[in-house]
């Protein structure tokens, strides 16, 4: 018996079938949507850290101003009550200035109130925000001011 079809099997003449099953075809999408599902989560996660950059060097470039400002200052005139920069309270210039719930607080540490300011004084200022997930960011810079 001679086919008319190429394709002959278990005696049984065959048309050969061109193209993709449907099983091929969903088999390829899910791997598909399995790629780009993957690079965009890459994506968002990469946007996440460019934004925590962007709010990190914010805050650093606000601290550097808040400091220059305080070394501009008399060392007699920094810790003292009712100065910009009183010892353990928010500097009210930079409240909430560039970032959401911003708050730079100066400490200085070896210094008790009520004493003779400490010469060098060491000077700590803390930044604190809720970044863009409101989850609640710190970051310090320390100096030093001699008389």
């Amino acid at each position: 018996m001679k086919c008319r079809y190429p394709l002959k099997i278990s005696g049984r003449c065959r048309a050969t079938q061109a193209g993709f099953s449907m099983v091929e075809v969903m088999m390829a999408l899910g791997i598909m949507l399995v790629a780009v599902l993957g690079a965009f989560s890459s994506q968002v996660a990469s946007s996440n850290l460019i934004r925590i950059s962007r709010e990190s060097d914010l805050a650093l470039a606000d601290l550097q101003a808040c400091m220059e400002q305080a070394l501009t200052l008399s060392t007699d005139d920094l810790p003292i009550a009712g100065s910009p920069f009183e010892d353990g309270q928010p500097v009210a210039l930079y409240e909430g200035l560039n970032l959401e719930g911003e708050s730079i607080v100066t400490t200085y540490p070896g210094y008790v109130e009520g004493q003779t300011i400490p010469d060098p004084l060491e000077i700590v200022l803390t930044v604190t925000w809720n970044d863009y997930g409101t989850r609640l960011r710190t970051v310090a810079l320390r100096s030093v001011k001699v008389r």
